[in-house]
């Protein structure tokens, strides 16, 4: 995780200054300290999110995104939980991409740099993507672009795309079930 993101440089991920062992073994890692809140907790305190304030956020993400994607990095993990609305230099709703713990290296030579057993199912089952769920293909560019999208659908209406009473449920819901159309859940969008 650390190594992956270390070498990432955009402004909108998150910044890592140093990492190692300590004399014991214990891994550590040092990053930016990051003064605001997590767009799970914005939207859990005070409820959905004007749609232009997502559209400024997440292209903010997609950015960040375009970096890693361009560096063959996949996410994996793409959740509003792991998208951080911070204060930088006074500026306020400077979104940081965090949590590259479920990171890919995706290349078409198949080199990897693997985080996490293959053929596992990753990511948070409310917004895994429909390839992820079945196994029909490798995870890609398309999954976080996918768990974004899912991501915007909460941020827009306070719920996620799919809600089930398992994990399992939800994530096959993806694969399966049609979306709610957003207008339903908020007219305004």
């Amino acid at each position: 995780e650390v190594q992956a993101t270390a070498g990432l440089t955009h402004p909108n991920t998150i910044e890592i200054y140093d990492y190692g062992h300590t004399e014991e073994g214990t891994f550590y890692y040092a990053m930016e300290f990051l003064p605001g809140l997590n767009l799970q907790e914005i939207v859990e305190r005070f409820g959905p999110l004007p749609q232009e304030r997502v559209v400024y956020l997440l292209r903010q993400v997609c950015s960040a995104l375009a970096e890693a994607h361009q560096k063959g990095l996949i996410h994996r993990d793409i959740k509003p939980g792991n998208i951080f609305s911070a204060e930088r230099g006074g500026l306020f709703d400077v979104a940081k991409l965090l949590d590259f713990g479920l990171v890919k290296y995706h290349r078409t030579d198949d080199v990897s740099l693997e985080l996490t057993m293959e053929g596992a199912v990753v990511g948070s089952p409310l917004y895994t993507s429909p390839e992820v769920v079945t196994g029909d293909g490798s995870p890609g560019p398309r999954s976080d672009i996918y768990s974004l999208g899912a991501s915007a659908y909460y941020l827009l209406t306070g719920k996620p795309v799919f809600e089930g009473d398992n994990a399992l449920k939800v994530m096959f819901a993806h694969a399966s079930q049609a979306v709610k159309p957003l207008r339903e859940l908020n007219p305004e969008v």
